[in-house]
């Protein structure tokens, strides 16, 4: 009996020491994901309150985890003074839904550093399914001229060609706000000068991401689509007969 009880009281200390490891194992945070400071709740807010520095604080968040409609604490200052329309626990990401019945300046809402670009696409169906804070891809149909020698010889003249392409412009960008046919997106000066200049000579379209997915974000990984495409998919394929009478179906 004596021997019982150090055996039980050592078991009981086991369990413990391996409660305490696994609570220190899982309370470790993956530093090697980057990780984004946005707006939470610094206390429980209510619907018709007015957003003050007191009322909110930074929440680190991993990339992969980010709300749709999330606010950075960097641009916090768009949503001091304006009214909420809905409650926020304490905690809680403040996202752009929860003021989204308050008219807010277009200039709120661009990102520091960076100007605001209407973007017109070609094709308005995805645009009717979209909602702010969604993050899109862009493609580009425009027509490339190349020079092309008539000859293998030197004093050969060369002949101006054209092809169809289509490319990717932007792997992803996040809408800030829809706007007919188009999005308002927030861009560094120098990619927002040139998608201003794009789509003047290009019939853009948007397509749809995954939210916060971090793959597939080199425009080079879309390769190039042009009229020999289509040729090309043809190639080595049989010729398919169309039967006069369908066949039957099988029960």
């Amino acid at each position: 009996m004596k021997n019982i009880i150090p055996l039980i009281v050592a078991v009981v200390l086991g369990l413990l020491a391996v409660f305490a490891v696994s609570r220190t194992i899982s309370g470790k945070v993956d530093n090697s994901e980057q990780r984004v400071e946005v707006v939470a709740a610094s206390r429980m807010l209510e619907p018709g309150e007015a957003l003050s520095e007191g009322f909110i604080n930074p929440r680190s968040v991993a990339v992969s985890s980010l709300p749709k409609q999330h606010i950075k604490w960097a641009n916090r200052n768009m949503v001091i003074g304006q009214k909420l329309v809905h409650s926020v626990a304490k905690g809680d990401y403040v996202l752009l839904s929860d003021v989204g019945g308050v008219t807010m300046s277009k200039g709120n809402i661009i990102g520091d550093g960076e100007w605001g670009v209407p973007v017109a696409f070609a094709d308005s169906t995805l645009v009717k399914m979209l909602q702010p804070g969604d993050e899109i891809a862009i493609v580009g149909t425009y027509r490339l001229q190349e020079q092309v020698k008539k000859g293998k010889d030197v004093d050969a003249g060369t002949d101006v060609i054209q092809r169809n392409v289509t490319t990717v412009i932007f792997p992803r960008v996040r809408i800030l706000e829809l706007t007919g046919n188009g999005v308002l997106l927030s861009l560094p000066p120098q990619q927002a000068l040139a998608l201003t200049a794009i789509q003047q000579q290009a019939d853009l379209f948007p397509l749809l991401r995954k939210t916060n997915d971090t793959k597939a974000m080199n425009r080079m990984d879309g390769g190039i689509y042009e009229d020999r495409t289509l040729t090309e998919l043809a190639e080595g394929l049989n010729q398919i007969q169309i039967p006069a009478v369908p066949s039957e179906i099988k029960e």
